[in-house]
């Protein structure tokens, strides 16, 4: 109980801290924030979408309070900070000897992730792309592995997958980035938006089970991650398929609550309302 109260009071001061910079005096990236919101809520008012940016700088400014949670949680309390809900999913199909691909996107605190190795029965690799600074990038890398999260670059996966290890493990993809080329385009949001496809090109290759991940908040610092399949047969899946029902969920969850979602990033940054 004193550990709870200790560390809620942390984060509470942490968190003010950071919201005061990022909002009061930085305004970082403010009017990102209002033009993806804009656009993504067409039927909301200036005031609404005003609302929904505050709401998400206090959620975004929490994340960053979090970060030293994660850092120095024990191993025994991660079950306190993360209510995994669908692990049996996982356990089913690794016991079949089949890899899992957990697909979620930038909503919540995906962070969280971390701490998936210390409440799933198998190995874990969680596929990044490395940070543009170097200190920060080496800082998240520690953070992510303390509970033995294995880290794979982008170009790494493929070959380790194809490799079809035993036994196989579970590979964590935060699918809503931006491809570095223009592939295939989904109306997400109310607009023409490049996605991701390889994650899907490797489910098939595989035979891999592919399931959908969401955060949502409990309490101060504490986060429930609920897993919901998307398909345990990706060979017999249409083409584009898997990636059409993820970004309808990813859709479908932002929808209920705006603010968990990253609006910093620069999704749409490439003008594709022409192609």
């Amino acid at each position: 109980m004193a550990t709870n109260y200790k560390t809620s009071v942390y984060t509470g001061i942490t968190y003010r801290i950071i919201y005061f910079l990022l909002y009061k005096v930085m305004r970082y990236r403010y009017t990102e924030v209002i033009q993806n919101l804009s656009r993504s809520f067409p039927e909301k008012s200036y005031e609404e979408i005003k609302r929904i940016a505050l709401e998400f700088y206090h959620h975004f400014s929490r994340l960053f309070a979090e970060i030293p949670v994660l850092m120095m949680l024990p191993r025994g309390r991660v079950a306190k900070r993360l209510v995994l809900e669908g692990a049996a999913l996982v356990e089913q199909y690794q016991a079949e000897g089949r890899p899992v691909i957990i697909m979620l996107g930038h909503y919540g605190n995906w962070e969280c992730l971390s701490l998936l190795p210390a409440l799933l029965p198998c190995r874990v690799y969680g596929v990044f792309k490395p940070l543009s600074n170097r200190f920060f990038d080496r800082l998240m890398k520690k953070i992510r592995s303390r509970f033995g999260l294995q880290l794979l670059s982008m170009e790494e996966v493929p070959r380790h997958m194809l490799q079809r290890r035993q036994p196989p493990g579970a590979y964590i993809f935060v699918s809503d980035q931006s491809p570095p080329h223009c592939k295939h385009i989904v109306d997400f949001l109310h607009q023409p938006t490049s996605v991701i496809t390889g994650t899907e090109r490797l489910a098939r290759a595989t035979n891999a089970v592919v399931l959908y991940a969401v955060l949502h908040k409990t309490k101060a610092c504490q986060w429930k991650m609920s897993l919901s399949l998307i398909t345990d047969e990706p060979v017999n899946t249409a083409p584009f398929e898997i990636t059409h029902i993820f970004n309808a969920r990813l859709e479908n969850d932002i929808r209920q609550r705006p603010a968990y979602w990253l609006w910093t990033h620069r999704r749409w940054k490439n003008n594709l309302s022409a192609i």
